[in-house]
């Protein structure tokens, strides 16, 4: 199956350095966006070592072979560990990582953190990944009938990243890909400044992948560019 793709990332109007990292490898297949952790130090350097650990792995394997997500997830995650054991021993460092490897017509994903990965297909957008973040895990609690408070200005603190200490429990599935999917990766710069709703029709609207990404990045900056913004797009004929 034929598709395009494009990848951009903007340090936005008010960070003093952009800590996101992206990946857009059309020969391997893979594709991901990866957010340093604010609050920590060298979140740049543990998104770059997330996205550079994953290419590393997925181009030490044949082309187009589905691979054991989980247990590359898990040793990007060791990978990080042990540089933030160095450069941050007290603190550590951190961050998110969204992925999707293309096997034939078949998309796997892996997912630690609140980047993002969307679906739209036949006009109709899909949010495919969860947040792992304090706010999601006491919407969930809350609808298993446990009364849980939510204090507001910790709702999206992370409960789970890449660079962790050990055990790490990251989300991986996998869709088959149907003609005229679109897909979208981002970090929350885009997230929290661009809906849903918005989301879904820059995606229809724009006949690149290009286009979606560079309009995206410009609507969350045009919103004030509060945080780092980085999106991947995905357009299958």
């Amino acid at each position: 199956m034929k598709f395009s793709t494009f990848a951009h990332t903007d340090i936005g109007r008010v960070r003093p350095e952009n800590e996101d990292s992206y990946l857009c490898n059309d020969v391997l297949g893979i594709y991901a966006v990866a957010d340093g952790i604010g609050g920590l130090p060298s979140g740049g350097q543990a998104s770059q070592l997330a996205v550079t650990t994953l290419q590393k792995i997925v181009s030490e394997h044949k082309a187009g072979s589905k691979l054991n997500y989980e247990r590359i997830l898990i040793e990007i995650n060791d990978q990080v560990f042990k540089l933030g054991r160095v450069l941050s021993p007290q603190f550590g460092i951190g961050s998110t990582l969204v992925f999707v490897h293309v096997t034939g017509v078949k998309m796997h994903f892996g997912h630690v953190g609140d980047s993002t990965a969307f679906r739209l297909r036949s006009k109709a957008l899909e949010q495919l990944t969860t947040d792992h973040n304090i706010e999601t895990e006491m919407k969930q609690r809350t609808a298993r009938g446990e009364p849980i408070g939510l204090l507001m200005e910790n709702r999206n603190a992370l409960t789970r990243c890449i660079g962790q200490p050990p055990p790490l429990e990251p989300d991986c599935f996998s869709h088959t890909i149907l003609p005229h999917d679109r897909y979208l990766l981002c970090s929350d710069g885009i997230t929290r400044f661009v809906p849903p709703e918005e989301i879904a029709k820059v995606l229809r609207e724009s006949e690149t992948p290009e286009l979606a990404v560079n309009t995206l990045i410009d609507r969350a900056n045009e919103r004030g560019g509060m945080d780092n913004s980085t999106g991947v797009a995905l357009f299958f004929d």
